[in-house]
């Protein structure tokens, strides 16, 4: 009996593995427009720096068509392929719903199996390759993204995708920093994005980020608040948490989720708070209410979700005897009222 069941188990993986080599495609349709006129439609079967192996046969075997005989310049060249807009259906619909776990697997599964397309210029399996680390990103996996980011196809992100991924893709680099906890590697990353210390600079806590959009501050922010805070300035790090979560009024939402996180656990650990100083109190109420109120409390720890509630704020008080102010523009409107009585008592009187 057990010998039966270790055999159907070994099948079932057997079966797995073979459907997991089956999906990775050794030809998939094109058309392809040529710089002299026509447009042949075939199968790429892969391709290079110098140019596309195609057949005009499923099967057949493959020529090379050098890049130079293609339309178009530089990355833009006029390859289509069919399967691209089926291919990148799901995962793009997986991914604008927020369901970045599963986004990553399915982007993953794209450029695996098509992978025989990675190095076409423009090929949408580098352009899932590249969503499958903003989706790892997003999800908080930064390990797995770090070993992404680290494999030879992801050199494809770089070198065959347009001008459009080149910035974001930089920023993915940087969180890997983290997924690999190497904090003198995003140190010396970091120190690319920042102002010198020069002049009254030197009085900072911290250099001044380079003039960029504030999206991307935010993000310089936050990593650079967790080097703080490897280093053991929590203050420093506080600085960079509330900065990552304010700026351009929080519209960041995936670094204010991760900024405010990041403050209440430091503000937990506070001495202050376990002494219940009303300051220490108010902040921590005042963070995570607003947390609680924009991203929801069921994620929120026990321990930290029983400070979501508004803080109490001190309003001034008036003493009863006070002398009320006086108040000159109805004093005015009386005294002019009064004038045009007396003026008209004396037009009566004539």
């Amino acid at each position: 009996m057990k010998k039966i069941q270790l055999m159907m188990v070994g099948m079932i993986l057997l079966a797995g593995v073979a459907g997991s080599a089956l999906a990775q495609v050794r030809e998939t349709p094109a058309t392809i427009s040529m710089a002299e006129g026509g447009n042949p439609r075939g199968y790429v079967q892969g391709a290079n720096d110098q140019g596309v192996i195609f057949s005009t046969s499923s099967g057949g075997r493959g020529s090379l068509i050098p890049y130079a005989q293609i339309r178009g310049e530089g990355l833009n060249k006029l390859v289509r392929m069919d399967a691209r807009p089926e291919e990148l259906a799901e995962p793009r619909a997986l991914f604008e719903r927020g369901d970045y776990s599963a986004a990553a697997e399915a982007f993953g599964a794209v450029a695996r199996n098509y992978s025989i397309i990675l190095n076409l210029p423009q090929n949408f399996a580098a352009e899932a390759l590249f969503y499958q680390c903003e989706s790892l990103l997003r999800s908080g996996k930064y390990a797995q993204l770090a070993r992404v980011l680290d494999s030879p196809a992801a050199k494809t992100i770089e070198t065959k995708l347009g001008d459009y991924y080149k910035k974001p893709h930089e920023y993915q680099k940087l969180w890997a920093f983290l997924g690999k906890k190497d904090m003198e590697g995003l140190r010396s990353a970091l120190a690319a994005y920042q102002q010198p210390m020069i002049s009254d600079a030197k009085l900072l806590p911290a250099p001044n980020f380079s003039d960029l959009p504030s999206a991307e501050v935010a993000q310089l922010a936050y990593l650079r608040g967790k080097l703080h805070e490897a280093d053991g300035k929590k203050g420093n790090a506080l600085d960079d948490y509330y900065r990552a979560f304010t700026l351009a009024y929080g519209n960041n939402e995936l670094m204010s989720k991760l900024a405010m996180g990041a403050v209440m656990v430091i503000l937990k650990a506070d001495p202050q708070l376990k002494a219940e100083n009303k300051a220490a109190m108010a902040e921590m109420q005042s963070v995570a209410y607003l947390f609680s109120k924009r991203f929801g409390s069921e994620g929120m720890p026990e321990d930290i979700k029983k400070f979501a509630i508004r803080p109490a704020v001190a309003r001034p008080v008036v003493a009863e005897d006070a002398e009320m102010p006086v108040d000159d523009a109805p004093v005015a409107e009386e005294e002019a009222t009064e004038s045009e009585e007396a003026k008209k008592g004396d037009k009566d009187k004539q």
